[in-house]
């Protein structure tokens, strides 16, 4: 395996901060604003230099206020939005979707306006001001800024530097009190204003069939649910097992109906064509028919699933195989996030943010019936993919499971960087 690893990000700024200040200051800069700057180019404070050094370079050779002023703006846009290369990432997640890899991996860019960035400097804001909208709210961006400072390793360097600039492309907003997992890790973690409150184990999409990493919002929990079997799964697993086996429906408690309702009518499937639904034809088209698990307690959704509408037709669920969160690698699912401890979450989440209480919710389970639970006050869910993770002041690294850290190029310019081969 190759690493691209950034060895030299910040070497050199300090070259030039001394008689910096007082020389030609233009109409933007004061001689505070440009001392503060170069401080913070000069520890990449943000680890936002990336593929700045020419630019800060040809402001050495100039002095030209105009340069400075466009280097605030772009170390800006690359704390807002990254130094992944993001053209090359997509075009390597369309080749992995062309192998009939499921994948998606959301980017929250956000605009930057340099005509704000420049009345801000006119109006005498300081610089952390002028940064402070995009510096990233999730928790981990300075504790990895500062583990990417203190590494020796260059290969643990440069996966610190890859995922300082993932955290960069998550959702802005959404960081108090939230839910998280992460997929490398295999983790669950609920936060109630930064605090952590629940954390246990995992399973993930397998490599194939890869869970999205994507934001939502949780809004509702169904007990006792069925399992709507999607187009694509029913395609390339349930079909083919009912042409084979007759009675794969019926011992599986599985039925089929023309829509996901639960009181839409039942289909018989022995009057259903089924090879024809394999077809090229049929590949990017809505089946007719929905093949639908219902509750039970073989169910493979097991007693409850969370609920944040998305996309991908994702979510978090309870799991009848339990054995399986004894494997360190726990990559086994169709996208969807099985919780190992599903019941105290559900206890947790009726008692804080719902009008039930857990004694009524415990009613609802053991009314074996499917039913649903508002929540009244929404939670933010992130489902990222950090291959580095800083907890208690010490970062952890994960295995790559899903290939993103050699897809995800970092935009750092040729002579800033070595390849461990």
């Amino acid at each position: 395996m190759k690493f691209k690893i950034g060895l030299t990000v910040a070497v050199g700024v300090s070259l030039f901060i001394s008689g910096c200040g007082g020389v030609g200051l233009g109409s933007n800069w004061s001689s505070a604003q440009e001392r503060e700057f170069f401080e913070i180019l000069h520890d990449d404070t943000y680890s936002s230099l990336c593929n700045l050094r020419p630019m800060v370079t040809q402001y050495q050779k100039t002095k030209d206020k105009k340069i400075l002023s466009q280097l605030l703006v772009k170390y800006t846009e690359n704390l807002a939005n990254g130094c992944i290369d993001q053209e090359s990432f997509k075009a390597a997640i369309r080749a992995k979707e062309a192998e009939g890899i499921n994948t998606h991996y959301e980017f929250y860019n956000e605009y930057v306006s340099s005509g704000d960035i420049t009345a801000k400097l006119k109006a005498g804001s300081t610089i952390k001001s002028i940064l402070e909208p995009y510096v990233p709210q999730m928790p981990q961006f300075f504790p990895l800024i500062n583990a990417y400072k203190t590494a020796v390793s260059p290969v643990q360097k440069y996966k610190i530097k890859l995922n300082i600039e993932r955290v960069k492309l998550l959702k802005p907003d959404g960081w108090d009190t939230y839910i998280m997992v992460n997929v490398p890790e295999f983790k669950f973690r609920f936060f109630e204003n930064r605090e952590k409150r629940l954390e246990f184990k995992v399973i993930v999409g397998k490599p194939t069939w890869q869970t999205p990493i994507f934001s939502s919002m949780m809004k509702y929990i169904t007990v006792h649910p069925t399992w709507n079997v999607p187009d694509n799964i029913a395609r390339k697993e349930e079909i083919p097992k009912i042409i084979k086996d007759p009675s794969y429906l019926r011992r599986h408690n599985m039925v089929v109906k023309k829509d996901y309702g639960l009181d839409s009518p039942t289909v018989d499937p022995k009057s259903v064509h089924w090879k024809q639904y394999l077809s090229p034809e049929w590949a990017n088209k809505p089946l007719p028919y929905k093949i639908i698990e219902q509750a039970s307690s073989r169910n493979a959704l097991g007693r409850v699933k969370f609920m944040f509408p998305n996309r991908f037709s994702v979510y978090m669920h309870d799991t009848n195989n339990k054995k399986l969160f004894n494997h360190d690698y726990r990559a086994f699912s169709h996208g969807c996030m099985r919780l190992e401890k599903p019941l105290k979450l559900l206890g947790y989440i009726a008692s804080s943010y719902t009008k039930q209480s857990f004694e009524q919710v415990d009613d609802i389970l053991k009314n074996k019936k499917t039913g649903y639970v508002k929540l009244e006050r929404k939670i933010p869910v992130h489902i990222v993919y950090l291959t580095a993770y800083v907890e208690n002041g010490v970062v952890q690294f994960f295995n790559d499971i899903y290939g993103f850290d050699r897809m995800q190029k970092l935009n750092i310019p040729a002579t800033m960087v070595e390849t461990n081969k």
